[in-house]
């Protein structure tokens, strides 16, 4: 035992040797390996990374979506390399969660996993609509495609089982996007996520439209589908456009026209045996008009509302059945005719351009000059003639650049030149993500919008400017106000008197009823939750109304029901060559302003733009608290002082964003 023992004790040193240099050993061989691991890793990222960078950089040419074959080429290597490092990394991506705490790339690391399946799947739906949609591209890239409407049509109906496909794999890249917080990002990493945000919103939208239109055009396999069209003539401003004076009935079938009719809309197309709803108080008041017709329909400056209203006035006298509205004023025909090039149309004595289709609308009106009219003549034929040549050159598909007409008619939605409402949930949920549905809908911050509504029975928006001033007191954030100052200049000439109703212009004097005073009844909406402190409305005498009453200066509080918006009514006359100025005084609800995390506030701002209307100039100053600092400003602005101006237009929708930091 002795003996034993004295052996084990001379062993035990010696075994102790060996298993340190065992786990020495051990350790370099692990740690090799995790460098080889490592390295292999590192590889096929940086082939990964620089993937990506060849692919953005090919997307920021507008030539990519006419080289088909060279993006596909580029999205499958992209594709290969993720593959190959997802393959390399599996093994390890159970740790990546734990190992946030790691100092700079903690946030990569934990986020690992939901990157990878949001590169793998975007990259698998950009393939799969590429596959899907290469046929109808290839076809409409040429600036002078010979295929029909009805041919896009088909192509559109073909690649649906692809786009589902798609659409399957781009949602479950959505899904991995939410999980990830972008801010817990590194810098670069952190850039490249926030940057692929938008494209995301593009692709969605697009996915989405090319599964909703097959329905819109009649091809889904439900039958055809029947529209109302609404003629707005916004010489006449009204809330959605203009005055409606002419009305048509579209219907398509499998991509095609199969009818389109028009028809004026005065006191003949009514039936008065039908029990006509209330007016809105306004028209009554002012315009002695007891009853709501259809071309009063777009009163309501929500188009969904004023579209039903239509829809509904329509069925008292053509009870068909209607899948939607679709509504355009004269601004429309320009953005059109800027794409489609000139247009012969009969009737007219030159082709029709955009720089002179309105011009001719406005003069074709008028009877022939010096002869009886025919007996099948009537004011707003023309916009048959008109309506007649376009379909024409689009159905005939002879050199049609459809890239070219997409984009016009994208610029007509953006522009609130073209209105939509749809039966189809999908086809509205496609509108109000592009912010298309023209509804009234105030997002978190502050909200602005204005309506001028020409009560006047005349067409002298086509001579009046409109200009707004908004002025936000940030000073106490806990109980910011603002002012609204509203200038209407009537162009008209100064000797016009002020008569509302039956005024009979002098002889030699152009009928087209331009040369007048302006009546209009004014809304103003903003987000609830704030207060109208002061306005300075105006005092209208009573021979300068129809209904030879006296106007007192006073501002309306609107019983509108829209959800989270009050609505403010102000009946003004602007004489020809004179201004008039009104404003608004408003406490706002502190909720405009929002804090983040840092300490940073943030002021948000819409304004929303009156379909109709082309760019009203738009001034708005923002005075920030004292001794603030401004961080960032999503539109160019010169900051004077603590106060930041801003100078823009309404062309479209205007959306503020003024980041600062109080002490």
């Amino acid at each position: 035992m002795t003996n034993f023992t004295a052996l084990f004790g001379k062993i035990r040193p010696s075994l102790r040797r060996i298993l340190r240099w065992s786990l020495a050993l051990l350790l370099v061989l692990l740690l090799a390996g995790a460098g080889v691991k490592g390295w292999r890793l590192y590889q096929k990222g940086m082939a990964v990374y620089r993937s990506v960078n060849a692919l953005r950089a090919a997307l920021q040419n507008p030539a990519a979506l006419t080289a088909l074959p060279a993006l596909t080429a580029s999205v499958t290597e992209l594709q290969d390399s993720l593959q190959a490092f997802t393959q390399e990394a599996q093994p390890l991506l159970w740790l990546a969660p734990k190992l946030g705490w790691i100092p700079r790339y903690g946030g990569d690391l934990e986020n690992a996993p939901r990157l990878l399946e949001l590169a793998n799947r975007l990259t698998n739906a950009s393939l799969l609509t590429l596959e899907a949609g290469s046929p109808l591209l290839n076809a409409v890239n040429p600036s002078a495609s010979s295929l029909t409407p009805a041919d896009l049509t088909t192509q559109l109906v073909n690649a649906q089982p692809y786009l589902k496909d798609a659409r399957a794999e781009f949602d479950l890249a959505l899904e991995a996007r939410r999980q990830i917080a972008a801010e817990a990002l590194s810098p670069r990493l952190n850039e490249m996520i926030t940057s692929l945000d938008p494209l995301l919103a593009w692709m969605d939208d697009g996915l989405t439209a090319a599964e909703t239109l097959p329905a819109i055009l009649g091809a889904d396999g439900n039958g055809a589908k029947t529209y109302l069209l609404l003629v707005q003539n916004e010489d006449e401003l009204r809330p959605t456009g203009g005055f409606i004076t002419t009305i048509g009935r579209l219907v398509m079938k499998d991509g095609k026209i199969t009818s389109l009719e028009f028809e004026g809309v005065d006191d003949n197309f009514e039936d008065w045996t039908k029990p006509y709803p209330a007016a809105p108080w306004q028209m009554q008041e002012y315009m002695n008009a007891p009853v709501l017709i259809l071309r009063d329909s777009n009163w309501f400056p929500d188009f969904p509302t004023s579209a039903r209203w239509a829809e509904y006035l329509y069925s008292f006298v053509r009870p068909d059945s209607l899948d939607g509205v679709i509504a355009f004023d004269q601004q429309f025909l320009v953005i059109l005719l800027s794409a489609l090039g000139p247009l012969n149309v009969e009737g007219a004595p030159y082709p029709l351009t955009s720089a002179n289709v309105i011009e001719y609308m406005r003069s074709a009106k008028a009877p022939p000059p010096n002869e009886p009219a025919p007996a099948d003549w009537y004011r707003k034929h023309f916009i048959e003639d008109i309506a007649g040549a376009l379909l024409r050159e689009l159905m005939s598909g002879a050199n049609t650049d459809w890239r070219g007409l997409a984009a016009a008619l994208t610029r007509a939605l953006n522009e609130r030149h073209l209105l939509m409402y749809f039966h189809d949930p999908a086809a509205m949920s496609l509108l109000a993500e592009r912010n298309w549905d023209n509804t009234l809908r105030p997002p978190p911050g502050d909200f602005l919008m204005t309506t001028d509504t020409n009560i006047g029975f005349n067409k002298t928006n086509a001579l009046v400017d409109v200009r707004l001033s908004y002025e936000v007191d940030l000073a106490d954030l806990s109980a910011p106000t603002s002012v609204l100052t509203l200038t209407h200049r009537n162009r008209a000439d100064s000797a016009v008197p002020c008569m509302h109703w039956d005024y009979k212009p002098g002889e030699g004097v152009d009928w087209y009823p331009m040369q007048r005073c302006y009546w209009s009844y004014l809304r103003v909406y903003k987000q609830a939750g704030g207060e109208l402190l002061e306005a300075s409305p105006h005092e209208i005498p009573a021979e300068w109304i129809l209904t030879e009453r006296t106007v007192p200066p006073r501002v309306d509080v609107l019983d509108e029901p829209m959800d989270g918006i009050q609505g403010y009514g102000v009946l003004l006359v602007v004489p020809g060559g004179q201004s008039l100025e009104t404003g608004f005084e408003f406490s706002l609800p502190a909720s405009v302003v929002s804090q983040d995390a840092s300490g940073n506030f943030t002021y948000r701002l819409k304004v929303q733009k009156q379909a109709g209307t082309l760019a009203h100039p738009l001034t708005i100053r923002v005075h920030l608290p004292r001794g603030s600092t401004l961080t960032k400003t999503n539109l160019p602005a010169n900051l004077q002082g603590s106060t930041l101006l801003v100078e823009t237009n309404l062309r479209t929708d205007v959306y503020l964003e003024v980041t600062f930091h109080v002490p």
